[in-house]
Order: C-alpha cells, then structure tokens, then sequence
C-alpha cells in the first residue's frame, strides 16, 4: 500500500526534475543547482511551524507544541542551550521517525545548538537565517 504523502513526493520530485531538464535546454548557462530542492523549502516551512508553536505562541498550533526537556542537574557546555530544546517523541519505526514531530523537533534541537535564530523575533527574519542555515 503507498501512502498518498509518499506518492505526492515522488510526484513533486519528478516535476522538479523536468522544470531542471527545461531551463537547462533552454538556457545551458543556467546552472541547475540555482533550484532550491524541495525537502529544504519543506525543512524551512518545518522548521518555521516549529518556531511559530514555541516562540511565537500561535494558538491554533499548541496542539504540536513539543515539551521542553528537565531543567539540567549540573553544569556542561551545553546546560545552556538545554531549555530552548525540545524533548523529541522516541519511535521504534522508521516511518514514525519520518514524520513531522521527530523530524523536526531534531532539527530544531540543532538548529538551537548551533545558532541563536530561534532568538529572532520576526518570523522574516527567522525564515532568512533558516534558509542561510541549511545551506552551509
């Protein structure tokens, strides 16, 4: 049985691969590289929900809103960035770890540990360093 998210991925990529194939016939200097792929406008999107839910305070998205993990017992390097993580949902099972709440609640735990994005107040703003972010 295939999923309908599953079959709509498969569908989106091959309709990027074709608008590739056509702007490289159309114009060869045109690099195909100069197209954003699309799990990263869906890691930015993600990633926004997530700092919708937890900074912005969004009502209708409290319902995914993922805990914040136990205050630290001792001091390490990264005490500090423990509070503005989040605890992730465990799963046993690929397909669940695909999902939006694992997925996403990892890559914000990431994101947290390494930059101070999550500290932006304008969503704008958050969305551009994001997007600078994922592509280094």
């Amino acid at each position: 049985m295939v999923f309908l998210p599953a079959l709509l991925l498969g569908h989106t990529r091959r309709v990027q691969r074709r608008a590739q194939r056509l702007v490289s016939d159309k114009r060869p200097h045109h690099a195909p590289d100069s197209f954003q792929p699309l799990q990263k406008r869906r890691d930015v999107a993600g990633l926004c929900v997530m700092h919708k839910a937890l900074n912005l305070h969004t009502p209708h998205l409290a319902v995914i809103k993922l805990p914040r993990p136990p205050p630290p017992l001792h001091s390490t390097r990264v005490a500090p960035h423990r509070q503005e993580q989040v605890t992730v949902p465990f799963s046993r099972t690929e397909h669940h770890l695909r999902s939006f709440l694992p997925r996403y609640g990892r890559l914000w735990n990431q994101l947290v540990h390494q930059t101070d994005l999550h500290h932006h107040a304008s969503l704008q703003d958050f969305k551009r360093g994001v997007n600078s972010w994922l592509m280094a």
